[in-house]
């Protein structure tokens, strides 16, 4: 992997920062996340998208690297690892989620598979020619579903003492300040402005529910109860 430590030769310098924070806002969020799973013993993660969260972190870890720069390159990194351990809690905890009978009885089964074809996918959709440099297009039709899923499974989970609040910001503020980059890095892809707006809008959603229900921006009120 030979690249600079941060890509300011084809990148606007703007851009690069907007991004570079919102990689590291979402590696706050995966840390939060993983202390969450340890002190809860549920995980937040959409059990039906984390083989695809999981599977193009790896892919563009591994086999691609953003070109912005060894220092994204790392942080892509950074989040796979702590993922690593995230979907391992999905494995063991994720039929705490709301599902069917018949989904938890082929859930490890449904995770592996999920997951090995969205390594392929991700893998494919940049050897075709339809990502950019840095994953935005795949990574972001990801994100879409995963902002989606969480809306969801807010609604059907009882206990909101479940959900962090530390962890739906971090995780807005980084897709927000990420597709702040976008604008900068591809002016003309409106395609992924759309997919990056979007999210960000079902991210400020799910914290306005969550407050709602919460009664506070910034905290958890409720000690774990039931999940339905």
């Amino acid at each position: 992997m030979n690249q600079p430590f941060i890509n300011f030769a084809e990148y606007n310098t703007w851009g690069l920062i907007f991004n570079g924070v919102g990689c590291l806002f979402w590696v706050v969020a995966y840390v939060v996340l993983v202390w969450e799973i340890r002190k809860k013993k549920f995980v937040e993660m959409p059990a039906y998208i984390a083989g695809a969260n999981i599977g193009w972190e790896f892919v563009w870890s591994f086999i691609y690297h953003p070109d912005t720069g060894l220092l994204f390159s790392l942080s892509y990194q950074a989040a796979f690892l702590l993922d690593c351990y995230i979907f391992y809690s999905v494995m063991k905890y994720g039929t705490k989620q709301p599902m069917g009978a018949e989904t938890k009885k082929y859930f490890i089964w449904f995770l592996l598979i999920n997951f090995v074809f969205w390594i392929l996918f991700t893998h494919f959709y940049n050897q075709d020619g339809h990502d950019t440099a840095i994953g935005a297009n795949s990574g972001y039709i990801i994100n879409v579903i995963l902002s989606l899923q969480c809306i969801f499974m807010l609604f059907h989970v009882k206990d909101t003492g479940l959900f962090s609040m530390l962890l739906a910001w971090s995780r807005m503020l980084g897709t927000g300040l990420i597709t702040v980059s976008l604008f900068f890095f591809y002016p003309d892809s409106q395609f992924v402005q759309l997919l990056g707006i979007s999210c960000l809008l079902m991210d400020c959603v799910f914290i306005y529910i969550l407050f709602k229900r919460h009664g506070m921006l910034f905290g958890s009120l409720k000690r774990i109860e039931n999940v339905e």
